[in-house]
């Protein structure tokens, strides 16, 4: 790079100036201000049009021009500009304060650089505000685009040079090309920062606002990419592009908070971009590179993603790979190729047609034009960041390819590649580099060129120069010779965006009570907030719809028929900032906590665990000055039926208190305080901590974070007179503060938590339950529920909080207080029974349910069997029940008056569902006063107060209840490339981009109807999964598509797994899950290859005695806390790999620390630590024999008897022989009762009547032992922590068998992993898993054979391979589609596991033929189980001929199940794994004959 010389710079100025009006500004159009792609018409289209990507890039030279001459200085330091104003505004010679003079001769070379500086400026006005003309016009499509995505109501992609017309109708070309629009922003953003005016009227402002938002859904709306023809066959397919996505990136970042009026401008033309919506597309930009499309693995148009102009990826080890990956696969001789098997102007393209046949596209392998424009790219990228090695490579490799204009000639393009690189003699005339747009090989090198690739002269195409590729490289050589400098041209600094630095940050949290009674409730359990109605008068919170609506103003324009931002909600990046608006601030809590949104957030521990997975998201995309403010509105709902004035405190650890501990009345908890919204209630108190799952976060006041808050403008607001902005806000805030707290009937969208379509026609598609696939059964009242008194106390309880009003009935269906007896006999009912009706005193009971088909109608019907009489005191008889079958109206009549007595939910809720079948949703049912979706809604409501999931999701699958959220999830995972698919079979239906909330509930309405339930469980699960690949996206990897209905059968399996139940049971336990309890399991199954680590993982229950058991990797995708040693996953025997560990022996270490001790409790199994995050006592329960269960519960004895009555009622509950270790954090001893007292001292306590308040206390324990093998210790409170004691248990081993061998102990006399690996393969191959590269290697595999076969189905090699690339994402999407036609998710695995085999072997023995035969996938996993079965029965052959077992035989075909089960628990790896069996059977069926291969067999055996 030359040293600044002024003489110099003017001559090379000057050179540059004649060479850019010559090719550039000579062919701008007087009257339009466009430039015309080229001067050429040949076969391949016309190119005098203007092409709006073309002229933006043809203007930069122009434009960096400009630059160039302004950044020249005159003697005083003043601007040329400056002088230029100066000689204009005094029209003197010599200007009065100064001894500068100003030449008046117009051939002065000062005022010939001024002319020519004004010159330049306006001509990229001119073109700029050309292109804004030419869309503006088309402005009704960008409002009907904002809307529907569509491709035919994009922005067109090219003009009419000349008049700025539309060239070619809306179906006629690909014109959605988000690149070209998002690149004209980003230019727009560039030029006005640097001082040029392109903008003069309100008008046009507010279309750039609405160009924003055309654009910044880049993210989910395929377009057809820079190459304007879709995917690479040229179908017209448009496709989701790396390039427009990562354009779109980069102009949101540039033109937000850009006045579009420059420094006079105010805040109606500013423009605003969402961060929600920017994070989305750069969070999807990073997902997908280095690929460009699906059908195009990688692409030289990411080189303007990565580098100029865009800047847009943020991760430097990223963008290396990309570049790297791009150069490796792409590069030339002559320039990059577009992408691979690009036809594009090769000598053999049939340019008859504009797309490609299947097979044709291995045809242009290795003859693929060659650009030179991507060599300009490759050097202008190094001259931005520095490297100027990789300047001065490329500067050199563009040489040859630059072809002097004197030397020019189209008709005669056989130049001399060996000259000299043009010289620039102005002597002989005017010399200027010629870019041509691509080189290609002649018809006669293509043979030769094929053999031996770079090898063959190439030759310029006619469109010479492509003035795109010469305004880049004129750019970069004027940066290059130092006229210019990066940070002119790029002045919004975009290219420090490629750092890979992580901003730290604190996120501020504001929690509000909702009135001053609820502040005081809270602030008696040490939790300080702010009421809503004490906060500064001059702030104002608003629920996140407000926002919504504010912006649905932003860009509004009568006059151009734009309506502004779409009403969508804003996400919490949105809401984690302040607005103010004249002067008053406005503050929106989050939409995620929107009690509004499905039945969700009706649980506190799923509340929490979004709660800590939106704070980590916004942590992590947080790029904006001042704090994230999180403000979080509490409420009586969401924490529960909190006492206002506890009793006084009873500590019987006092004698004088020891006798009315036993009998007191819970403290501060009233009845229904569920443990779960006790965890709520300590997850806000421990956010004092300043620390949330390794989010820093800091608890404050509103008005304290003012000075630290990010603060948007709402001003624009003001100057839109049509706009009555602050009745939109009064009305929001009035929406959300004032509405009633008890609800009556007549709900509508807002008031049920959903979105509810209207009644749907009764007949044939009436959801039904379940009766295939998740062999479901009538879902009864629950046991435990039933036993417990306090079912109808609940339900008493939260109707005497929604019954009454004004004297008007909420409910129209009974409840408990209304039935004359109570059903005390219903406590002995029993699933088992035949009848619960025949043990009901509330006159209507489920006695079972069946399902039977009928071969004519093929309608599935259920059979109630229901009690008919009223209510009395005499249960019913047998005589008395009723049958009801689904769409059978003929027992309508009894089914309302069974309804109209019935006291049970579950009873209701069925009855309810055959009355639907029968008619209407809206059909009015007199009897009660009320329409059948107004009844559902009514016990929707109490199930979701009562936390009975079950019901709420049959009610929600009944009245067809869509989350709206759910849209945003299935964005945010289709974004990442993942496929999802909802139902089975041949109606399942696949989800690849992103849809809309209608299209959804027809799907799921039409897809999920065996059981009214799944369809709320399927949305469910696709939040769960949005929530995950979010904040732990490598969850995910190995996984393309998510199939929901296999994910059901693999949260069934881990279920019954668990529990040791049916399939029948496992789906029952699976609908009465909690969302969180749902979403911690689905976290287990996405756990993968931890669920085989060698050592068996600890289990922990759900809760206390639940039915689930959740291994500690279900936390995985939660953050350690800082300074924590926390790991993922707890393995209660050491891993093998550490040799001298005794794997029957397990060491167990705790210490405890109470609140002036540190304030911690700590345990340790075999080195791996676990913390308590909460006050109280935390219990761990380990059952030596099973070795992999712990119990882990909570109790927060300080705050509660009730809490240390939960935890006497756990402690009998542990079964004798159990390890329990229990650690105090902070204070347990409050309310400790002498009931809790006495169960530690029959664990063998000795000290616990000893302790006070916040002392530190441990012990290690087992139920019913001996006291000698008790391990204890205690510290006062002043005293420090406990010391850590330690305990070393012994393992109990498994009996031996007797040697009668069963199908309950056949796996003992195989190899296998205890069920482990078995429960991986169904696990990975429900979620579709496979190992890194396994596509690319099976795409070799199927290169070097005939085609792989499973059954009856074959993936042939032609026209696989010659359509698609190894690294194609179609390609991957074919296969996993192919393996689809496994229905068994393990042996899905096996065959992955096959696929892999066969290419290592392919790879270490190329030589071997197998092009000639297809691969029997199905076949060859046959064969090895057999390999497998019959050696390990020739090993145990004497003890097997005793079995009743095997009476009938050995033969495999016999046992087949038996051997799948066995075989498929084998370890991937190893001596005795499926890898050693797979190989023989490799071997034995496909041509691997060589000794070299018998001798690699006999090395895995060893």
């Amino acid at each position: 790079m030359s040293h600044f010389n002024r003489k110099h710079s003017l001559e090379r100025l000057d050179y540059y100036y004649q060479v850019i009006n010559t090719t550039v500004l000579s062919k701008q159009s007087a009257a339009s201000g466009l430039i015309p792609a080229s001067v050429a018409i040949t076969s391949h289209g016309d190119y005098t049009d203007a092409w709006v990507r073309d002229n933006v890039y043809s203007i930069y030279c122009v434009y960096g021009l400009a630059l160039a001459y302004r950044r020249l200085d005159d003697i005083s330091g003043r601007t040329w500009m400056t002088g230029l104003r100066e000689y204009k505004n005094t029209g003197i010679q010599e200007h009065r304060n100064t001894e500068i003079r100003i030449p008046t001769n117009m051939g002065h070379p000062l005022f010939s650089s001024l002319l020519l500086l004004v010159e330049l400026e306006h001509a990229v006005v001119k073109l700029m505000r050309g292109l804004l003309f030419s869309m503006m016009r088309q402005a009704p499509k960008v409002e009907k685009f904002k809307k529907t995505q569509d491709t035919l109501d994009a922005l067109h992609a090219k003009y009419k040079t000349d008049t700025g017309a539309t060239v070619i109708k809306d179906n006629e070309w690909g014109h959605l090309q988000i690149d070209a629009t998002s690149f004209f922003v980003l230019a727009l953003a560039d030029m006005t920062t640097s001082g040029l005016n392109i903008i003069f009227t309100q008008d046009e402002v507010d279309f750039v606002q609405n160009l924003v938002f055309y654009i910044e859904r880049a993210y989910r709306t395929p377009d057809f990419g820079i190459w304007e023809r879709g995917n690479k066959s040229n179908h017209g397919q448009p496709e989701l592009n790396t390039s427009s996505i990562g354009m779109a990136v980069a102009a949101l970042r540039a033109i937000n908070g850009v006045n579009l009026f420059g420094a006079r401008g105010g805040p109606s033309s500013t423009i605003y971009v969402l961060p929600d919506e920017l994070t989305r597309n750069a969070t999807t930009l990073q997902s997908v590179l280095p690929r460009e499309s699906n059908s195009k693995e990688i692409d030289g148009s990411v080189l303007s993603v990565i580098g100029f102009p865009a800047f847009a990826c943020t991760d430097p080890a990223l963008v290396k790979r990309t570049r790297e990956e791009a150069k490796m696969k792409l590069e030339g001789k002559y320039g990059w190729k577009r992408f691979l098997r690009d036809g594009h102007q090769t000598e053999i393209e049939d340019t008859s047609r504009l797309h490609y046949n299947d097979n044709e596209l291995k045809a242009f392998e290795d003859i693929e034009s060659e650009w030179p424009l991507f060599f300009t790219y490759m050097v202008m990228e190094g001259l931005f960041t520095g490297d100027m090695e990789q300047v001065e490579e490329y500067r050199k490799k563009l040489e040859p390819t630059i072809i002097d204009s004197a030397y020019w000639d189209p008709n005669n393009k056989m130049f001399n590649e060996d000259r000299e690189m043009y010289i620039e003699d102005t002597k002989q005339g005017l010399h200027i580099p010629l870019l041509p747009e691509l080189y290609y090989v002649p018809a006669n090198a293509i043979e030769a060129e094929k053999a031996n690739p770079h090898s063959q002269r190439r030759l310029p195409n006619d469109n010479t120069p492509l003035v795109w590729a010469l305004s880049l490289y004129l750019l970069g050589s004027m940066i290059y010779e130092n006229l210019l400098s990066p940070s002119e041209v790029d002045p919004l600094g975009r290219r420090f965006n490629v750092n890979g630095q992580k901003r730290e940050t604190i996120t501020q949290i504001v929690l509000l009570s909702e009135n001053a009674e609820l502040q005081n409730k809270l602030a008696m359990y040490g939790l300080e907030t702010q009421a809503v109605d004490q906060i500064s008068t001059s702030i104002t919170v608003l629920p996140p719809k407000a926002l919504a609506d504010v912006y649905y103003a932003l860009g509004q324009n009568t006059k151009l028929g734009l309506t502004g931002r779409p009403k969508r909600p804003v996400g919490v990046l949105g809401t984690s900032r302040l607005y103010r608006i004249e002067g008053h601030i406005y503050a929106f809590t989050p939409h995620f906590m929107d009690s509004e949104t499905f039945y969700l957030n009706s649980d506190p521990d799923f509340l929490i665990s979004a709660f800590e997975n939106e704070l980590a998201f916004c942590s992590d995309n947080w790029f904006y000055a001042g704090r994230p403010t999180v403000v979080v509105v509490l409420s009586e709902a969401m924490l529960g039926n909190l006492r206002a004035s506890p009793t006084p405190a009873t500590n019987p650890t006092n004698p004088t208190a020891a006798g009315a501990g036993a009998g007191a009345v819970p403290n501060g908890l009233g009845h229904g305080f569920d443990t779960s919204r006790k965890n709520l209630l300590n997850f806000f108190m421990n956010l004092r901590s300043g620390d949330c799952n390794g989010v820093r976060v800091r608890l404050s006041r509103l008005s304290e974070t003012l000075n630290t808050s990010n603060i948007e403008s709402l001003d624009f607001l003001i100057d839109k007179p049509e706009l009555d902005w602050e009745s939109i806000l009064l009305v929001n805030k009035s929406a959300h503060y004032g509405r009633s707290t008890h609800r009556k009937l007549g709900y509508n969208e807002s008031k049920t938590q959903a979105s509810t379509p209207g009644g749907f026609t009764p007949g044939t598609k009436t959801p039904k339950r379940r009766n295939t696939a998740f062999h479901g059964k009538s879902l009864g009242t629950p046991l435990d529920k039933l036993q417990d008194e306090g079912y109808f106390q609940d339900i008493a309880t939260a109707l005497s909080n929604l019954n009454v009003s004004n004297g008007e009935p909420r409910f129209r269906l009974k409840d408990h207080e209304e039935s004359p007896v109570f059903p005390a006999a219903r406590k002995a009912g029993s699933l088992e029974t035949s009848s619960f009706g025949t043990d009901n005193d509330n006159g209507s009971g489920i006695s079972s349910v069946t399902s039977s088909v009928t071969n004519s109608t093929l309608k599935s019907h259920h059979e109630f069997e229901r009690c008919q009489s009223p209510v009395s005191e005499t249960p019913p008889s047998a005589t008395e029940m009723l049958a009801l079958t689904l769409g059978d109206r003929s027992q309508f009549d009894q089914a309302v008056s069974s309804l109209a007595s019935s006291m049970n939910l579950y009873d209701q809720i069925d009855l309810l569902q055959y009355m639907a079948s029968c008619e209407h949703l809206d059909c009015y049912i007199g009897d009660l006063q009320a329409s059948l979706k107004e009844l559902l809604e009514e016990v929707y409501l109490k199930a979701v107060r009562l936390q009975y999931w079950s019901i709420a999701r049959q009610a929600t699958g009944l009245l067809h209840k869509v989350v709206p959220a759910l849209t945003i999830n299935i964005t945010d995972l289709v974004i990442r490339q993942k496929q999802i698919s909802i139902g089975s079979g041949q109606q399942e239906v696949l989800i690849s981009t992103p849809v809309g909330p209608e299209t959804l509930a027809k799907i799921f309405f039409e897809q999920c109807s065996d059981d009214v339930r799944e369809g709320p469980v399927v949305q469910e699960i696709i939040i769960y999964l949005g929530s995950f690949i979010r904040t732990t996206p490598q969850m995910f990897d190995g996984i393309i598509r998510l199939r929901t209905h296999y994910i059901i059968i693999a949260l069934r399996e881990e279920i019954s797994r668990m529990n040791n139940c049916d399939e029948e049971e496992a789906i029952e336990h699976l609908m009465q899950l909690s969302p969180y309890e749902l979403q911690s399991l689905l976290g287990t199954i996405l756990s993968g290859p931890t669920l085989c680590d060698n050592g068996s993982n600890i289990m922990i229950r759900d809760k206390p005695g639940g039915f689930l058991m959740l291994s500690r990797f279900t936390d995985h995708w939660r953050r350690p806390s800082l300074g924590s040693e926390q790991q993922s996953f707890i393995p209660i025997m050491p891993p093998t790999s550490e040799g001298q560990a005794d794997p029957t022996k397990l060491v167990i270490r705790a210490q405890s620390a109470g609140y002036m001790a540190g304030n911690f409790a700590r345990v340790e199994i075999n080195g791996n630590a676990m913390f308590a995050t909460s006050r109280g006592l935390h219990v761990w329960a380990i059952d030596r024999q099973q070795k992999i269960m712990l119990e882990h519960a909570s109790f927060d004895t300080h705050i509660s008897t009730e809490e240390s009555e939960a935890f006497t009622k756990f402690i009998e509950w542990l079964q004798p022989g159990m390890l329990i270790i229990i650690a105090s954090r902070d204070d347990f001893s409050e309310h400790l009762t002498v009931e809790a007292i006495k169960a530690l001292e029959h664990l063998g306590s000795q000290c616990i009547r000893d302790i006070k308040y916040r002392d530190s206390y441990v012990l290690i324990a087992e139920k019913g032992g001996v006291s000698d093998k008790l391990t204890e210790a205690h510290r006062g409170a002043q005293e420090g922590p406990t010391p850590v004691v330690e305990c070393t248990v012994y393992l109990e081993d498994q009996p031996e068998t007797d040697g009668k061998v069963t199908q309950e102990n056949i796996a003992r006399f195989f190899p296998n992993a205890s069920g482990r690996w078995l429960r991986r393969r169904k696990n990975d191959g429900a979620l579709n898993r496979v190992p890194a590269y396994f596509f690319s290697q099976t795409w070799k595999v199927l290169d070097k054979s005939k085609g792989i076969q499973i059954f009856d189905h074959c993936l042939p090699r032609d026209p696989t391979v010659l359509e698609m690339t190894p690294k194609e994402y179609n390609f991957a999407l074919a296969v996993e589609g192919f393996l689809g036609w496994f229905t068994d998710p393990a042996e899905r695995q096996i065959a992955v596991e096959v696929l892999a085999l066969i290419y290592h072997f392919q790879k270490r023995h190329p030589t071997i033929p197998t092009s000639d035969c297809t691969i029997d996938v199905p076949l060859i996993m046959k064969r090895a189980r057999e390999i497998f079965w019959y050696k390990w029965v020739e090993n145990n052959k004497s003890r097997f001929e005793k079995s009743e077992l095997f009476a009938g035989g050995f033969h495999y075909e016999e046992h087949k199940d038996l051997v799948r089960k066995l075989f498929y628990d084998l370890p991937i790896e190893g001596t005795e794994s499926t890898s050693v069996y797979l190989r023989k059977a490799i071997v034995e069926t496909l041509p691997f004959k060589e000794d070299s291969i018998d001798i690699e067999l006999k090395e895995d055996e060893e």
